[in-house]
């Protein structure tokens, strides 16, 4: 039956490339006779959980770079909430360009917001501190900038972190605000990108309007590298500014109620893992040991941008490091397993985490095929929408079959052929939100994912 349900998971799930087993033995680890190359242990792990580039820039010099498992090096790639690191760059220089101050009040700036009561008591820094105390809202969803204003209040402000888009769109209102009606985007790149040579390759607008400052922006690696330098060398590029002075102390600097992110940064930091902090942070996000939330071996002042799927751009200042990594899907994935073969040269392996309860397990992967087909059909919003209740209810099917190892054999077959109804009658539900060319394409991706699952079963027979 397990095999059963992961031939069927893989078919919704994976295009050319996915395997539902995991890799055995770990190619990462040398020979017993042989030197340990830590470059290439980095890069082989990442390469057997999916990865789809590595590239390592330390002392100066680009001493790595690898693109993995068919994946182009001129393709911008989906940084997910890895974007959220541009919000707290974006926040300190148009701080330094006299906009704002961190610590004032949003109302300051945004007439939208509440003149009285505990909401007007938020400042710009709780709001990229993840410590507003607004309703995070869900992961993935980000909303218009004038309904994320609109959220409600759940904490009192700097009490509680809550990890969610809901901040950011707030932040994107009042940036466009001072900015005279500036795209957010636009700021972004005259003030930061363009003067590194940097620039983005995509970026997705929530009604399209909105840039999705929590999760839109996509870039090739090389990119995501230069604006990985400018932190590292806290804010400077060829020896001039271009961000303030102070940078990384600003982006790296804990709260009490966020002790493992900064300013739209994760922290290397030793949290309490009892610490209220993991309630409101995202189900993947739980500390390596008592020394290091990342890497429990790690460097204290190692930070990283990090985005769903292990997307993961990390600075290590006291390393002279920065480092990129892309890839896909993959459960078994762990940063400090990663980093102690970078980092170390050793093939650390941490405890397996907890499994993920169901409701967790259907919102990741809900997610993760609404990206996959947002990225080949380009969805817009309220195709989106129309769209999600029916994957999400496939999902909800797959995940209760996934868990039915007591059934039955005839009820695990009643079980499989309601998978198929629903599986026929969400395709019907997203044909029909389709224009004439996207339905083409959405036909051809079916195809495609049915030829794979035929092939994986024909394997294994």
């Amino acid at each position: 039956m397990t095999r059963l349900v992961l031939l069927l998971a893989a078919s919704l799930f994976c295009v050319a490339g996915c395997s539902t087993t995991q890799p055995a033995p770990d190619p990462s680890a040398p020979p017993a006779d042989a030197p340990a190359d830590r470059y290439e242990m980095a890069a082989a792990y990442s390469a057997a959980h999916r990865g789809d580039a590595v590239l390592v820039w330390e002392a100066g010099t680009l001493v790595l770079e690898r693109y993995q498992n068919g994946y182009d090096a001129d393709a911008p790639h989906m940084l997910a909430s890895g974007t959220k690191t541009f919000a707290g760059v974006m926040a300190l220089a148009a701080a330094a360009d006299g906009f704002f101050a961190l610590d004032d009040l949003v109302g300051q700036h945004l007439p939208a917001w509440p003149e009285n009561g505990p909401k007007a008591q938020i400042t710009i820094r709780q709001l990229l501190h993840l410590t507003s105390g607004l309703d995070p809202g869900g992961l993935g969803d980000a909303p218009p900038f004038d309904t994320a204003v609109q959220a409600e209040l759940l904490d009192a402000p700097g009490t509680r972190f809550q990890y969610g888009p809901t901040a950011f769109q707030v932040f994107g209102a009042l940036l466009q605000h001072v900015l005279d009606g500036e795209d957010p985007v636009g700021y972004l790149k005259r003030r930061v990108l363009t003067p590194i040579g940097t620039a983005v390759g995509g970026w997705r607008y929530v009604d399209q309007r909105d840039p999705q400052l929590a999760g839109g922006a996509r870039m090739t690696a090389r990119d995501w590298l230069r604006f990985g330098r400018l932190l590292l060398s806290d804010g400077r590029w060829n020896g001039e500014p271009v961000l303030p002075a102070g940078l990384l102390d600003a982006l790296t600097a804990p709260t009490p109620a966020s002790p493992g992110y900064g300013l739209t940064v994760w922290l290397n930091a030793a949290v309490d893992t009892s610490h209220a902090f993991f309630e409101g942070a995202p189900p993947s996000v739980r500390p390596d040991g008592p020394n290091g939330m990342i890497y429990n071996d790690g460097p204290s002042d190692l930070f990283m941008a990090a985005g769903l799927f292990n997307q993961r751009l990390y600075v290590i200042p006291s390393e002279q490091m920065v480092v990129v990594r892309f890839g896909r899907a993959d459960a078994a994935w762990s940063d400090a397993a990663f980093l102690a073969r970078l980092l170390d040269g050793r093939a650390y392996d941490p405890p397996p985490r907890p499994r993920a309860s169901m409701a967790e397990r259907i919102a990741l992967l809900t997610t993760l095929r609404m990206t996959q087909l947002d990225a080949a059909l380009t969805l817009t919003d309220t195709q989106e929408q129309a769209i999600r209740p029916a994957v999400k209810g496939q999902i909800e099917e797959l995940t209760m079959l996934e868990d039915g190892s007591d059934m039955s054999r005839r009820a695990r077959r009643r079980a499989l052929r309601r998978l198929r109804q629903v599986r026929q009658q969400t395709d019907r539900v997203i044909l029909t939100e389709l224009t004439d060319e996207q339905a083409e394409v959405y036909r051809d991706l079916r195809a495609e994912e049915r030829k794979k699952r035929l092939e994986r079963w024909r394997e294994r027979r």
